[in-house]
């Protein structure tokens, strides 16, 4: 099983990579799915393999923000082309 979550975090790698935000939801969707089927394998984990989704699992991570911070860029460059301030878009509200 742990095979099919790499090969699940690889294509969501190559998706973002691409940013290809239709291939980042088909591959996020087939990500769940495994990961929903997983708690119900009952075989050992290889070590290595583990380690391997772990460092996936982070690559992974680094592009979503990286992506996002080159979002919130663009978002900021735009809102300053039209006389705008936009450094409360991703704020989050008081509760």
């Amino acid at each position: 099983m742990i095979d099919l979550v790499i090969a699940c975090q690889t294509d969501l790698i190559a998706a973002l990579d691409a940013r290809d935000a239709d291939a980042v939801l088909v591959a996020t969707q087939a990500l769940a799915d495994v990961l929903e089927r997983l708690p119900d394998d009952t075989g050992a984990v290889d070590a290595d393999l583990l380690a391997y989704g772990m460092k996936q699992a982070e690559a992974a991570r680094i592009r979503v923000k990286y992506l996002t911070a080159w979002n919130r860029q663009k978002i900021d460059r735009l809102a300053e082309f039209r006389g705008q301030a936009s450094s409360d878009t991703y704020t989050r509200r008081p509760r």
